[in-house]
């Protein structure tokens, strides 16, 4: 899967969505979602824009490897690391459970939900 031509386009179904955070605490409000990137209302209520770069890393390696730990995958980088990680959590391929009391996200072959919700990895 390309991250641009496949990704980007369930992205843009999130506009006037609000997806939950793994926390549930950090849910995020999707305001627009373009090819440069998404224009977000975070919890605490601040506006976020951002490129489509962290999303992107993080499913990348999500893709090559089939679990990471988005805090490893992003080398720690920047404020908001909920942000990419509530992006594709919420994809219908993508699960999300702990690995040694880490929250990580597994990439499935095929849909266990509805876009723009979690599922917790069983078992």
């Amino acid at each position: 899967m390309d991250y641009i031509s496949n990704i980007v386009p369930l992205l843009k179904s999130y506009i006037g969505m609000e997806l939950k955070s793994l926390s549930g605490r950090s849910n995020i409000f999707v305001n627009n979602v373009d090819s440069n990137g998404f224009s977000l209302t975070c919890a605490d209520g601040q506006s976020f824009t951002e490129s489509h770069r962290r999303a992107k890393i993080v499913f990348e390696q999500l893709q090559d490897k089939g679990v990471i730990h988005v805090d490893a995958a992003l080398e720690n980088s920047g404020s908001r690391r909920n942000i990419p990680e509530t992006l594709l959590a919420n994809l219908p391929f993508v699960e999300y459970g702990k690995i040694n009391q880490r929250q990580h996200l597994f990439l499935r072959v095929e849909e266990t939900h509805e876009l723009g919700t979690l599922k917790q990895k069983s078992g």
